[in-house]
């Protein structure tokens, strides 16, 4: 099974995510870089604001053969109930993706991201196999390697099904 990884990150948690699953899946990790703000939290505060409600973002995506993997994992953390607009705004431009998707999503509450599920799933044009939420109380606390398991079973499961 090829994978691909694609991940946006604001604060390594998403990135650290996306390596622990590169790693298990011998998958390619790739980022998605989005114009750059000054370092602090007022920043990033405002980056993610203007993010929410303004328009387009300077974003890169390295250029590879999405759409040849068997698998491409999408990562983000959540904003307002959404993915990040980085990963959004890529998917707004249709990039051809393969038929198997998965998302992996964190945020700093432990409440599953009804919405951004749904606002990916619709981005993407295509009901993900695996979704991975990992709240700030998972990710600090270490109690995160179990859904990561749990998220990566169902990945191959689903591959070995449909293949």
């Amino acid at each position: 099974m090829t994978c691909r990884i694609l991940v946006y990150c604001d604060d390594g948690a998403t990135l650290k995510i996306g390596e622990e699953l590169a790693w298990a899946l011998g998958a390619q990790l790739h980022e998605i870089e989005a114009s750059a703000g000054e370092d602090g939290v007022w920043s990033r505060m405002k980056s993610g604001l203007f993010a929410l409600f303004s328009g387009a973002l300077t974003v890169d995506v390295p250029d590879q053969p999405w759409d040849r993997s068997d698998l491409l994992i999408l990562g983000a953390p959540v904003w307002q109930g959404r993915g990040a607009r980085p990963l959004r705004q890529w998917l707004e431009t249709r990039p051809d993706l393969p038929e198997r998707v998965a998302f992996v999503l964190t945020s700093n509450g432990s409440q599953y991201p009804a919405e951004a599920v749904e606002d990916l799933t619709a981005l993407t044009g295509r009901k993900p196999v695996a979704v991975l939420h990992l709240g700030r109380p998972e990710l600090t606390s270490g109690t995160w390697k179990g859904p990561v398991e749990h998220f990566l079973d169902q990945c191959v499961v689903r591959y070995r099904q449909s293949a």
